[in-house]
């Protein structure tokens, strides 16, 4: 279990509906999880990697439509599919960007939501390009699979979740956190660690 991480691995375009099976990522219920991680009516929140919208959904839902959400994802395959799930809504925005470089005006947002994808971006970069477009204070929150061993196996005797090479462990997120100046401030593993999520809060005042 190293202590910095390295992506292995790009998301295939070509299975962008898979992203939106709840039997795939474990989670029946996307709106109580992101509410468990504080999101909340009112608040700009932008998603990291959308993929297809499976938590942007939930997101937009969780903060009403006094709030608002940017969805981001470098793959342009991906994002036609994402506007055939969510359409159009008075309060999203889309966003075709480099993740680490998202072009969103620095300072903007409540928090960074980021699902099961910070595994494959180099970590320190998208941390600081999370740290530039947070308001002070503002709260950044990290959703990644846990230890293969704990997960459950589907009907070919797969382990959900990708490869264990591929996996971004919890203490090498933490590791990767604190170096970019972010605070833990709360935690919690899912399905028996298979899943966790870290919220952390940056200190840049």
């Amino acid at each position: 279990m190293g202590k910095h991480h390295h992506p292995q691995h790009i998301f295939n375009p070509a299975k962008a509906e898979k992203l939106l099976d709840p039997k795939w990522r474990l989670i029946e219920d996307p709106l109580k999880l992101v509410q468990q991680m504080g999101v909340k009516a009112g608040l700009k929140v932008v998603d990291l990697g959308c993929g297809a919208g499976f938590f942007t959904k939930a997101l937009l839902e969780a903060v009403t439509l006094h709030g608002e959400v940017a969805a981001v994802d470098l793959q342009k395959p991906v994002l036609e599919f994402f506007h055939k799930h969510i359409g159009e809504r008075p309060n999203l925005t889309t966003i075709q960007a480099d993740l680490c470089k998202t072009g969103l005006k620095s300072g903007q947002w409540d928090s960074v939501f980021i699902a099961f994808t910070m595994h494959e971006v180099k970590v320190a970069d998208a941390l600081q390009e999370i740290k530039r477009i947070l308001k002070p204070g503002g709260k950044l929150l990290v959703l990644e699979w846990g230890v293969s061993d704990t997960c459950p196996e589907n009907d070919s005797g797969k382990r959900a979740g990708p490869p264990d090479d591929h996996r971004l462990l919890h203490p090498t997120l933490l590791n990767h956190l604190q170096e970019a100046g972010f605070k833990a401030i709360n935690r919690d593993e899912l399905l028996g660690g298979c899943q966790y999520y870290i919220v952390a809060q940056s200190d840049r005042e």
